[in-house]
């Protein structure tokens, strides 16, 4: 059944990245909320409560010492919320029924349409971490280190 109403933010991560990335969007919107909290790679618990179920899932998940963010995302996407995420979306018309992870026509046609026109947080659900703006948490969610004090720059090859 195909439906008008807007997606919400986990669906749209689910739709434009499947599992991980709706794992992605649910601890950056955590950050945002400030219920959780990074120490260099670690994520730790700030507060109690998440604002839907995907993001009580991720704050059940985390444990009170912390945990690497690859390994809370990979534990995210794994959890049984993201089955309930993915259902949302088949019932939506947007996913196959009997293919998991492949996209009908009408949610391949919404997908071109989000990562076109999404803004703000929807356009990191859209696009994945390359849309966070923030350098520092970029990185953090990229995996990509530069040290300290180097620059990159341009090598052109000899002629």
């Amino acid at each position: 059944m195909r439906t008008e109403n807007p997606l919400d933010l986990n669906q749209t991560a689910y739709l434009c990245g499947g599992r991980r990335r709706a794992a992605l969007v649910a601890v950056l919107a955590l950050h945002d909320e400030r219920v959780i909290g990074f120490a260099g790679r670690e994520v730790h618990a700030l507060g109690p409560d998440g604002s839907n179920q995907l993001e009580r899932a991720v704050l059940a998940a985390l444990p009170a010492g912390g945990v690497p963010l690859p390994t809370l995302l990979t534990t995210v996407a794994g959890l049984p919320a993201m089955t309930e995420l993915r259902a949302s979306l088949v019932e939506r018309g947007l996913m196959s029924r009997w293919f998991p992870g492949l996209l009908t026509q009408y949610g391949r046609q919404v997908r071109r349409s989000l990562r076109e026109h999404a803004i703000g947080t929807y356009r990191v659900a859209a696009l994945g971490p390359r849309a966070i703006v923030g350098p520092e948490l970029r990185r953090l969610f990229t995996g990509r280190e530069q040290p300290a004090g180097v620059r990159r720059t341009a090598v052109t090859p000899p002629l």
